[in-house]
Protein backbone atom coordinates (compact mmCIF):
# COMPACT_ATOMS: atom_id res chain seq x y z
CA UNK A 1 0.00 0.00 0.00
CA UNK A 2 1.32 3.40 -1.03
CA UNK A 3 1.92 5.41 1.93
CA UNK A 4 2.46 9.61 1.51
CA UNK A 5 3.95 12.49 3.75
CA UNK A 6 4.60 16.19 3.11
CA UNK A 7 7.99 17.36 3.69
CA UNK A 8 8.84 20.89 2.53
CA UNK A 9 12.31 21.48 0.52
CA UNK A 10 13.57 24.60 -1.23
CA UNK A 11 14.08 25.59 -4.59
CA UNK A 12 15.79 28.61 -5.81
CA UNK A 13 15.90 29.31 -2.20
CA UNK A 14 11.89 29.31 -1.95
CA UNK A 15 10.01 26.96 0.08
CA UNK A 16 8.04 24.18 -1.76
CA UNK A 17 5.68 21.88 0.13
CA UNK A 18 5.21 18.58 -1.26
CA UNK A 19 4.28 15.11 -1.45
CA UNK A 20 5.85 11.90 -1.18
CA UNK A 21 4.21 8.95 -2.14
CA UNK A 22 6.01 5.77 -1.47
CA UNK A 23 5.01 2.96 -3.43
CA UNK A 24 5.81 -0.91 -3.61
CA UNK A 25 4.92 -1.08 -7.34
CA UNK A 26 7.34 2.08 -8.77
CA UNK A 27 10.56 0.91 -10.08
CA UNK A 28 12.04 4.61 -10.38
CA UNK A 29 11.75 8.10 -8.75
CA UNK A 30 8.90 10.15 -10.42
CA UNK A 31 7.74 13.34 -10.75
CA UNK A 32 3.75 14.80 -10.97
CA UNK A 33 2.19 17.95 -10.30
CA UNK A 34 -1.56 19.39 -10.44
CA UNK A 35 -3.59 21.99 -8.38
CA UNK A 36 -4.99 18.68 -6.31
CA UNK A 37 -2.51 17.48 -5.73
CA UNK A 38 0.21 19.68 -5.71
CA UNK A 39 4.16 18.73 -6.63
CA UNK A 40 4.06 14.82 -6.02
CA UNK A 41 7.71 12.41 -5.72
CA UNK A 42 6.36 8.61 -6.23
CA UNK A 43 9.12 6.69 -4.59
CA UNK A 44 10.27 2.87 -5.26
CA UNK A 45 10.51 0.94 -1.72
CA UNK A 46 14.54 1.62 -2.36
CA UNK A 47 14.30 5.17 -2.83
CA UNK A 48 16.20 7.73 0.18
CA UNK A 49 15.85 11.18 1.36
CA UNK A 50 18.52 12.01 -0.55
CA UNK A 51 17.70 10.69 -3.86
CA UNK A 52 14.48 12.83 -3.41
CA UNK A 53 17.04 15.70 -3.02
CA UNK A 54 19.05 14.85 -5.63
CA UNK A 55 16.41 14.65 -8.15
CA UNK A 56 14.66 17.85 -7.01
CA UNK A 57 18.08 19.39 -7.86
CA UNK A 58 18.49 18.32 -10.85
CA UNK A 59 14.57 18.97 -12.19
CA UNK A 60 14.26 22.92 -10.17
CA UNK A 61 13.24 24.52 -13.39
CA UNK A 62 10.67 22.11 -13.99
CA UNK A 63 9.47 21.89 -10.09
CA UNK A 64 9.51 25.77 -9.93
CA UNK A 65 7.50 26.16 -13.57
CA UNK A 66 4.91 23.43 -12.57
CA UNK A 67 4.41 24.81 -9.09
CA UNK A 68 3.84 28.12 -9.95
CA UNK A 69 1.85 27.33 -12.75
CA UNK A 70 -0.50 25.54 -10.77
CA UNK A 71 -0.10 27.51 -7.44
CA UNK A 72 0.93 25.18 -5.21
CA UNK A 73 3.94 26.07 -3.03
CA UNK A 74 2.32 26.23 -0.48
CA UNK A 75 0.91 22.34 -1.12
CA UNK A 76 -2.27 21.45 -3.18
CA UNK A 77 -5.24 23.61 -3.88
CA UNK A 78 -8.18 21.75 -3.24
CA UNK A 79 -11.06 23.36 -4.93
CA UNK A 80 -14.42 23.92 -2.89
CA UNK A 81 -17.68 22.58 -3.54
CA UNK A 82 -20.96 24.10 -2.88
CA UNK A 83 -24.12 24.26 -4.25
CA UNK A 84 -23.66 25.28 -8.06
CA UNK A 85 -20.33 23.74 -8.03
CA UNK A 86 -19.70 21.64 -11.69
CA UNK A 87 -18.43 17.93 -11.19
CA UNK A 88 -17.29 16.38 -14.69
CA UNK A 89 -19.05 12.92 -14.89
CA UNK A 90 -18.19 10.63 -18.04
CA UNK A 91 -17.00 14.02 -19.65
CA UNK A 92 -19.96 15.84 -19.02
CA UNK A 93 -20.33 18.64 -16.50
CA UNK A 94 -22.84 18.00 -13.50
CA UNK A 95 -24.44 20.76 -11.34
CA UNK A 96 -24.50 19.91 -8.21
CA UNK A 97 -27.49 20.74 -5.34
CA UNK A 98 -26.50 20.48 -1.98
CA UNK A 99 -29.67 19.63 0.42
CA UNK A 100 -30.13 19.82 3.99
CA UNK A 101 -31.54 16.40 5.29
CA UNK A 102 -34.59 16.43 7.10
CA UNK A 103 -34.64 15.82 10.87
CA UNK A 104 -36.56 12.50 10.48
CA UNK A 105 -33.96 10.93 8.23
CA UNK A 106 -30.03 9.89 8.94
CA UNK A 107 -29.22 8.39 5.58
CA UNK A 108 -27.47 10.91 3.39
CA UNK A 109 -29.46 10.29 -0.66
CA UNK A 110 -27.62 11.28 -3.78
CA UNK A 111 -29.58 11.19 -7.57
CA UNK A 112 -28.24 12.11 -10.59
CA UNK A 113 -31.38 13.67 -12.91
CA UNK A 114 -31.45 15.99 -15.60
CA UNK A 115 -27.51 17.28 -15.79
CA UNK A 116 -28.05 17.73 -11.75
CA UNK A 117 -26.50 15.66 -8.89
CA UNK A 118 -28.81 16.00 -5.89
CA UNK A 119 -27.84 15.51 -2.65
CA UNK A 120 -29.44 15.52 0.78
CA UNK A 121 -26.69 15.38 3.41
CA UNK A 122 -26.73 16.04 6.87
CA UNK A 123 -25.57 19.76 7.92
CA UNK A 124 -21.96 19.52 8.49
CA UNK A 125 -21.57 17.57 5.11
CA UNK A 126 -23.44 20.55 3.37
CA UNK A 127 -20.68 22.84 4.59
CA UNK A 128 -18.24 20.15 3.36
CA UNK A 129 -19.59 17.82 0.98
CA UNK A 130 -16.15 16.73 -0.82
CA UNK A 131 -16.48 13.62 1.38
CA UNK A 132 -20.08 12.69 0.00
CA UNK A 133 -19.00 13.38 -3.32
CA UNK A 134 -16.15 11.45 -3.09
CA UNK A 135 -18.37 8.17 -2.37
CA UNK A 136 -20.79 8.79 -4.74
CA UNK A 137 -18.04 9.04 -7.44
CA UNK A 138 -16.91 5.95 -6.16
CA UNK A 139 -20.22 3.94 -5.92
CA UNK A 140 -20.79 5.70 -9.62
CA UNK A 141 -17.52 4.07 -10.62
CA UNK A 142 -17.86 0.59 -9.56
CA UNK A 143 -20.86 0.28 -11.23
CA UNK A 144 -20.07 2.16 -14.64
CA UNK A 145 -16.46 0.46 -15.09
CA UNK A 146 -17.61 -3.15 -13.90
CA UNK A 147 -21.04 -2.79 -16.57
CA UNK A 148 -18.25 -1.59 -19.56
CA UNK A 149 -15.59 -4.01 -18.96
CA UNK A 150 -18.66 -6.60 -18.73
CA UNK A 151 -19.92 -4.99 -22.42
CA UNK A 152 -16.72 -4.40 -23.60
CA UNK A 153 -15.42 -7.95 -22.31
CA UNK A 154 -18.49 -9.18 -24.83
CA UNK A 155 -17.23 -7.30 -27.20
CA UNK A 156 -14.03 -8.76 -27.43
CA UNK A 157 -14.36 -12.05 -26.00
CA UNK A 158 -11.62 -11.21 -23.31
CA UNK A 159 -12.45 -11.85 -19.60
CA UNK A 160 -10.97 -11.21 -16.82
CA UNK A 161 -11.27 -13.18 -13.71
CA UNK A 162 -12.11 -9.91 -11.52
CA UNK A 163 -12.46 -6.37 -11.45
CA UNK A 164 -11.61 -4.12 -8.61
CA UNK A 165 -12.57 0.22 -8.25
CA UNK A 166 -10.44 2.43 -6.11
CA UNK A 167 -7.62 4.80 -5.84
CA UNK A 168 -4.65 4.44 -7.73
CA UNK A 169 -2.45 7.41 -8.26
CA UNK A 170 0.44 5.88 -10.55
CA UNK A 171 -2.05 4.07 -13.28
CA UNK A 172 -5.48 5.00 -14.22
CA UNK A 173 -5.68 0.90 -15.04
CA UNK A 174 -3.58 -2.22 -14.75
CA UNK A 175 -4.18 -5.93 -15.50
CA UNK A 176 -2.41 -8.22 -13.18
CA UNK A 177 -1.23 -11.80 -14.26
CA UNK A 178 -4.08 -13.80 -12.63
CA UNK A 179 -6.26 -12.04 -15.04
CA UNK A 180 -7.17 -8.69 -12.05
CA UNK A 181 -8.54 -5.61 -14.12
CA UNK A 182 -7.97 -2.40 -12.10
CA UNK A 183 -9.24 0.62 -12.49
CA UNK A 184 -9.05 3.85 -10.63
CA UNK A 185 -12.56 5.28 -9.81
CA UNK A 186 -11.80 8.76 -10.61
CA UNK A 187 -11.67 7.21 -14.51
CA UNK A 188 -15.39 8.25 -14.78
CA UNK A 189 -15.10 11.82 -15.24
CA UNK A 190 -12.63 11.70 -18.32
CA UNK A 191 -15.67 11.01 -21.54
CA UNK A 192 -17.15 7.92 -22.12
CA UNK A 193 -15.09 7.02 -25.10
CA UNK A 194 -11.61 7.67 -22.93
CA UNK A 195 -13.03 5.43 -20.52
CA UNK A 196 -13.21 2.91 -23.24
CA UNK A 197 -9.63 3.11 -24.35
CA UNK A 198 -8.68 1.99 -21.06
CA UNK A 199 -11.56 -0.48 -20.25
CA UNK A 200 -9.94 -1.84 -23.88
CA UNK A 201 -6.49 -1.26 -23.03
CA UNK A 202 -6.18 -3.48 -19.78
CA UNK A 203 -8.45 -6.33 -21.26
CA UNK A 204 -6.31 -6.77 -24.60
CA UNK A 205 -3.28 -7.19 -21.58
CA UNK A 206 -5.11 -10.32 -20.72
CA UNK A 207 -3.80 -11.50 -23.75
CA UNK A 208 -0.56 -9.27 -24.16
CA UNK A 209 1.06 -8.41 -20.97
CA UNK A 210 3.06 -5.83 -22.71
CA UNK A 211 2.71 -3.07 -25.39
CA UNK A 212 4.30 -4.50 -28.65
CA UNK A 213 3.11 -4.24 -31.79
CA UNK A 214 0.24 -7.14 -31.12
CA UNK A 215 -1.32 -5.60 -28.33
CA UNK A 216 -1.26 -2.05 -30.21
CA UNK A 217 -2.69 -3.82 -33.08
CA UNK A 218 -5.64 -5.81 -30.92
CA UNK A 219 -6.48 -2.80 -29.24
CA UNK A 220 -6.63 -0.50 -32.51
CA UNK A 221 -8.70 -2.92 -33.84
CA UNK A 222 -11.28 -3.23 -30.90
CA UNK A 223 -10.95 1.07 -29.95
CA UNK A 224 -9.80 2.36 -33.38
CA UNK A 225 -9.29 5.81 -31.61
CA UNK A 226 -7.42 4.57 -28.47
CA UNK A 227 -4.19 6.90 -29.23
CA UNK A 228 -6.47 9.60 -29.30
CA UNK A 229 -8.12 9.01 -25.99
CA UNK A 230 -5.29 7.91 -24.08
CA UNK A 231 -3.35 11.26 -25.67
CA UNK A 232 -6.75 13.28 -24.19
CA UNK A 233 -5.81 11.91 -20.75
CA UNK A 234 -1.96 11.93 -20.60
CA UNK A 235 -2.63 15.75 -21.64
CA UNK A 236 -5.76 16.08 -18.90
CA UNK A 237 -5.78 13.47 -16.44
CA UNK A 238 -4.67 15.54 -13.69
CA UNK A 239 -7.88 17.55 -13.66
CA UNK A 240 -9.47 14.51 -13.14
CA UNK A 241 -9.99 15.30 -9.35
CA UNK A 242 -12.41 16.59 -6.45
Amino acid sequence: MAKTTQEVHYIDNRPLRLQLRRSGRARHLKLAASANVGIEVVMPRWATRRDVTELLGKAEDWVAKQASHYGVWNGPRRRSWATGSELMVLGVPVTLELRVLPPDRRRPTAELTGGSLIMALPTSEVLDPRPAIDRWLRRFAGQHLRSRTEVLGEATGLYPKRVMVGERRSRWGSCSSSGTVSYCYRLVMAPSSVVDAVVVHELCHLVHPNHGPRFKNLVRRHHPSHDQDMTWLRDNGSDLEL
